[in-house]
């Protein structure tokens, strides 16, 4: 009997059988590296897993960045050290790529497994991580490890926050810029309200969500300016804490689970006061015995007479007085998001624009969460954005307002649903403007640059010319500790460029004054030189070049008086210089319109005798709440600031 042909499709495959046909390669098979890893973790935080109302949306699935991890977890970015003093424990490290583990999405949310715990704090802080590099347009980077035998040395590489999940028995959470870590602590639950949790239950702050973000952006902050954290006006500390939280808000549109349930449960209207996207660490505060969240941004009416009162302590206490400037960001949210899901409504209602009662439409209320993420995600991009846009040293909330809007006119040219006329009349409502522009236009909040006639000498841009090849070897690095590197390259080969510049050039004295700085002090410092490759709306990418100019001089706290015996008399630094934003693209251009690459030159001079004054009184102030409650008398400190705030709220 004749037997029958193989298939076609035998013959197909079977080249693969036998020897290396001609042409083709017999290498190893790699697979490709996935985009991100998932994590599973609390939506919020635990209690909403005890509530039949958001029991179904008590956990959420994290994508993180991909990356190797060594157990702890341990990568690039964080390294989770789970020591427990108080308890005498080193708990075992959770390995995050252990095959059973990678096969489920990591450990299942459990308040009482430390490795979920470690496993919670990393997801959390990688997705804070990742929100940041995408709207700076680089890596980030930690504060410079401290150097025992120079103090003022700040180029030691840091590679790694440490985060210690179970560090404190006490209520309490935070970054501690000493060590370049975030401490968790843990506590009995109040036995006020038992009726919303257990009363004497352990209550973890590393199983917050709005925790972890919180103080991770602290660090983060802390690594982009170190100067943030010295308190020289009310606004400086309040900042640092209303920015965490600002991150943390926002940070609850990324998660469609969580996001839609709300947006049915207030059918759309998110600003009502039982939303749960308005507020911060639910648990935590019921469990210390505030009857409700710790902190809430809605239903409170602006009141600017709050921030323009410099005699009403409650406001100069730094949650207080953040919480103005949380409120006003998070208004400005809502009103993008009201103009965003206009048109929705009216085809929703037939042009009235009012919903009929009862559960809204499952496709409205999708669309309505796609539209509050899309307004979320670029306030927060234009909330940290601005941050390289900020003066040096010395910030005020309306010199951030300021940096938002020179930051979005940059990046975007068509503002059609006018996001900068939101933040301008959210702000302005709650008194938080510069004081030293004629109208609250977009124009005249847009710092000054060569578009309005402040420019530097054409000598200073070709010397900031001289730093192309360097900033051009920023596209090709791809370790974070050579991008450090090069950026103390950076720093130092501009140090000596603009010294024999100040000192040599018939233009050199006027430069310095327009840097920011006194002529007539030698003195200075380059404190950041850094490369952000941003991509504008259409594509297009925005390559820039961000300097940090610093300079200091002592002065007395109570001029012209003498003091008694030897005991010295109390000064206090008054800080200037200037944040320089340099466009790479026409750095070389010599145009007149162009004025070379400097972009904006955000200064804090030192001639201004009325910031002097504001600080002298800062300065020599004993109200509860301010700079001496954190830093005693004398900046410089030992003391954490962080710790301090976090444990008087």
């Amino acid at each position: 009997m004749k037997s029958k042909p193989a298939p076609a499709v035998s013959a197909q495959f079977s080249i693969y059988a036998g020897s290396k046909p001609p042409g083709m390669n017999h290498g190893t098979f790699v697979p490709p590296t996935p985009p991100y890893r998932s994590l599973q973790g609390y939506a919020i935080d635990p209690s909403l897993g005890t509530k039949m109302e958001t029991e179904m949306v008590s956990q959420v699935t994290f994508h993180v960045p991909w990356e190797k991890l060594r157990p702890g977890p341990s990568g690039e970015y964080l390294e989770v050290v789970d020591a427990d003093p108080a308890s005498g424990c080193f708990y075992e490290p959770v390995d995050l790529d252990e095959p059973l583990l990678l096969a489920q999405g990591g450990l299942p949310p459990s308040e009482g497994t430390p490795q979920f715990h470690q496993q919670m704090v990393y997801a959390v802080a990688s997705l804070t991580i990742r929100n940041f590099e995408h709207a700076l347009g680089r890596r980030a980077l930690w504060r410079h490890k401290p150097n025992p035998a120079r103090a003022a040395d700040d180029t030691q590489f840091c590679p790694r926050l440490r985060i210690y999940p179970h560090a404190l028995r006490e209520s309490n959470a935070y970054y501690t810029p000493q060590r370049i870590a975030l401490l968790f602590g843990y506590f009995k639950a109040s036995d006020d309200d038992a009726a919303d949790h257990l009363g004497g239950s352990m209550v973890f702050t590393c199983l917050s969500q709005d925790i972890v973000a919180h103080e991770t952006t602290h660090a983060l902050l802390d690594g982009m300016n170190r100067d943030f954290l010295n308190p020289s006006n009310p606004d400086v500390l309040a900042f640092h804490e209303a920015f965490a939280d600002i991150v943390a808000l926002f940070q609850h549109f990324t998660f469609p689970e969580i996001l839609r349930h709300q947006i049915v449960a207030t059918r759309g209207e998110i600003a009502l006061q039982e939303s749960l996207l308005s507020e911060l660490a639910g648990q935590f505060g019921r469990s210390i015995g505030n009857r409700g969240a710790l902190r809430k941004y809605v239903g409170t009416p602006p009141n600017p007479a709050d921030y323009l009162d410099d005699s009403n302590e409650e406001f100069q206490e730094p949650h207080n007085r953040g919480g103005l400037l949380v409120a006003a960001v998070f208004d400005a949210f809502l009103r993008i998001y009201r103009r965003r899901t206009a048109d929705l409504l009216r085809l929703a209602t037939g042009g009235s624009g009012i919903l009929q009662p009862g559960a809204i439409h499952p496709d409205l209320a999708q669309r309505l969460a796609d539209e509050a993420a899309k307004a979320a995600g670029h306030v927060l991009t234009m909330c940290v954005r601005a941050i390289d846009y900020c003066p040096p040293m010395d910030i005020t909330f309306g010199e951030f307002l300021r940096a938002v809007i020179t930051a979005d006119v940059d990046m975007v040219n068509d503002d059609d649903l006018h996001y900068r006329v939101a933040f301008i009349q959210a702000f302005r409502e709650r008194g938080i403007y510069p004081r030293d522009v004629r109208t609250l236009s977009v124009e005249s909040l847009r710092w000054s640059g060569p578009h309005n006639g402040d420019h530097a000498s054409g000598a200073l841009n070709l010397l900031l010319n001289e730093l192309r090849e360097e900033a051009s070897e920023a596209l090709y690095v791809e370790c974070r500790e050579a991008l450090f590197d090069l950026q103390v390259k950076m720093r130092r080969r501009l140090h000596g460029l603009l010294e024999r510049h100040f000192k040599e050039a018939p233009e050199g004295r006027g430069d310095a004054v327009y840097l920011g700085l006194d002529p007539d002090n030698r003195s200075f410092e380059v404190r950041t030189a850094r490369i952000a490759f941003r991509t504008d709306p259409d594509g297009g990418m925005v390559p820039q070049l961000i300097l940090g100019l610093y300079q200091h001089r002592e002065e007395l706290v109570v001029p012209e008086v003498t003091p008694e015996g030897d005991e010295p008399a109390e000064s206090f630094r008054f800080e200037g210089g200037s944040t320089v934003i340099v466009n790479l693209r026409n750095m070389a251009d010599r145009r007149e319109e162009s004025r070379g690459g400097i972009r904006y030159c955000v200064r804090k001079r030192f001639g201004n005798t009325v910031r002097m004054e504001r600080q002298r009184r800062f300065a020599g102030s004993d109200s509860p709440g301010l700079r001496n409650t954190y830093f005693g008398r004398k900046l410089g400190s030992d003391a954490e600031p962080i710790a301090a705030m976090h444990r008087c709220c």
